[in-house]
């Protein structure tokens, strides 16, 4: 099973472990409805609501790709990655919550 990356700890490391891999070219996909990822989303991040992301595997061309998944709590995303787990991929982390993501953002 997949480590699981909830970013629900007093300190920002899993945040900062998520933002370094955003940094480095990770797939970011949040797992929210459309209306929640119109509402805000991270810059980087592609919307594929969780009910499609089956679907969406088959345009997946490179499988060794980071593909980095965050919803509003982090429930959702675990979904998301036991789903493209089941499907062969490996590099997948469970970013979380949105609001715990953007609490970390690195200032710049």
């Amino acid at each position: 099973m997949p480590e699981v990356t909830l970013s629900k700890l007093s300190h920002c490391e899993p945040g900062d472990k998520c933002w370094q891999l955003i940094e480095q070219g990770a797939l970011v996909i949040d797992v929210r409805s459309p209306q929640e990822f119109a509402s805000g989303h991270l810059p980087q991040a592609i919307n594929i609501p969780l009910d499609t992301l089956t679907t969406w595997l088959a345009q997946v061309s490179d499988p060794q790709q980071v593909f980095l998944l965050y919803c509003g709590a982090g429930i959702r995303a675990q979904k998301g990655c036991d789903i493209l787990a089941a499907h062969g991929l490996q590099r997948i982390v469970n970013a979380g919550a949105l609001k715990d993501l953007l609490a970390c953002e690195p200032k710049r």
